[in-house]
């Protein structure tokens, strides 16, 4: 793949491919986009991406070592104010029901860093990390790997070559990682969580069966995996962790504890985690890290940082500051200025609770200000103007493909500070202006070009 006047290295590159090429591919897409996506959770109609997002390999793995520096400049800010989980939880204020498998006397470290997939947005072509979510429970493994190898696949099956590659799998990458934590095959339950689910399974049976992607690559690592609902999980009289009659090792955390029902399943593990007896990935320590706050800090201490993370910070993370009465006088100036500020929930996920001020009225905006500083548990940020995408859509209603540029956020997948493909989600047509999968934005992956 050769480019004329090559763009800005984070750019999507598919305007860049022949334009005869481009028109093939999203002439297979009306008869193959639906298929790319089946099976995977968030995909839904009728909107559907008809082709991926074509990264450099040179960013690809730029992107990697930016996310992986940003979660170490993270976990050191935590560090300088606390050393243990127990610690960060106080410092943070969270009542013990946010996170009810925490051992508080777990140590902060660079264990922490095990998983993580930040949420990031170019500005001319240049990361922006919105969100840090150094948390094993965020989505979008399967997604990711399916989708960039199918699209791969299909390419490769019936267009000239242009030497794409996918990434890495991002499932094989976690699994790997769960392996190296045991001296023996280990047997590791992957609970069918409540809320927070994607479009795309009506029951059961169908949940279980998108799980399969993990179960194979589990299986080819020497890990015994399978989903299951919290009715089969139970302890013994030791605390052990069992799903029916099997010992479990490990527990694959897709969920976010405080936001699930209570059940006698979820309490099990809880029993099992809080003693010791069952292996989380990832640790509940790790959601702390996830807190928005501690992109405060980062803007708090920025003084006190060496002159290389200071400009990382300066250039790769808005500006950051907790909403609350220590900071009126930026308080008062993102009521003046309310376009140009984010209000975010400090513990929220999901995209849950994001107000982006341009898009309030005054008066609201005043009052969820206002609300913020009563609350103290909000963060305000400044507005990124972000890169948009000009993305091909395949409208399943009329079966014919739309283009247009909508906002799109990158989600590098770290595992053991490696990245191991990107989930993408991006706006649909009639989507609104939060880019988030549970707001039903569309979902996407990438391919690389050496170019």
């Amino acid at each position: 793949m050769d480019l004329m006047n090559p763009p800005p290295m984070g750019t999507d590159l598919w305007s860049s491919l022949p334009p005869s090429w481009q028109e093939q591919a999203l002439g297979l897409a009306v008869e193959h986009t639906i298929g790319v996506f089946d099976g995977v959770a968030g995909a839904a109609g009728p909107w559907w991406p008809a082709r991926p997002v074509v990264l450099r390999e040179a960013f690809y793995r730029e992107l990697g070592e930016l996310a992986d520096r940003l979660g170490e400049l993270v976990l050191r800010t935590c560090m300088r104010r606390a050393r243990t989980a127990g610690e960060l939880q106080d410092v943070l204020g969270l009542p013990d029901s946010e996170v009810p498998m925490l051992r508080r006397d777990e140590p902060l470290g660079e264990h922490l860093l095990a998983a993580s997939r930040p949420d990031v947005v170019l500005a001319s072509g240049r990361p922006k990390f919105l969100e840090v979510n150094i948390e094993g429970a965020v989505g979008g493994t399967a997604q990711a790997d399916l989708v960039s190898r199918r699209f791969l696949d299909l390419y490769e099956q019936e267009l000239p070559i242009q030497g794409f590659a996918a990434p890495p799998s991002a499932v094989d990458a976690r699994f790997a990682q769960i392996r190296a934590r045991f001296d023996h095959d280990p047997t590791v339950a992957i609970p069918l969580y409540q809320y927070g689910i994607l479009a795309g399974a009506t029951n059961e049976d169908e949940r279980i069966d998108r799980h399969r992607p993990m179960v194979e690559s589990a299986r080819r690592q020497g890990i015994t995996a399978f989903p299951c609902p919290w009715r089969d999980l139970h302890n013994d009289a030791e605390y052990r962790l069992f799903a029916g009659d099997r010992q479990v090792d490990a527990v694959l955390r897709l969920f976010v504890t405080s936001s699930e029902p209570s059940c006698d399943g979820l309490t099990a593990v809880i029993e099992s985690a809080r003693r010791g007896t069952v292996h989380l990935h990832t640790s509940e320590a790790t959601w702390l890290l996830s807190n928005k706050t501690v992109l405060a800090w980062l803007w708090t201490d920025i003084d006190e940082l060496p002159p290389a993370d200071r400009q990382f910070v300066h250039e790769h993370v808005p500006f950051t500051v907790m909403a609350s009465p220590e900071h009126e006088q930026i308080v008062s100036e993102a009521a003046a200025e309310q376009t140009q500020w984010v209000l975010k929930p400090v513990h929220g996920h999901g995209g849950a609770g994001i107000l982006l001020g341009h898009a309030q009225s005054a008066e609201v905006w005043r009052a969820a200000l206002k609300a913020a500083m009563d609350t103290k548990d909000h963060v305000l940020q400044r507005l990124v103007r972000a890169d948009q995408l000009e993305m091909t859509f395949l409208d399943d209603r009329t079966r014919r493909l739309h283009t247009q540029p909508v906002p799109f956020v990158l989600g590098p997948l770290m595992f053991d500070r490696k990245i191991s493909n990107v989930f993408v989600r991006h706006s649909a047509p009639d989507g609104g202006l939060i880019v988030n999968a549970q707001q039903g934005s569309a979902v996407n992956s990438v391919l690389l070009t050496p170019s």
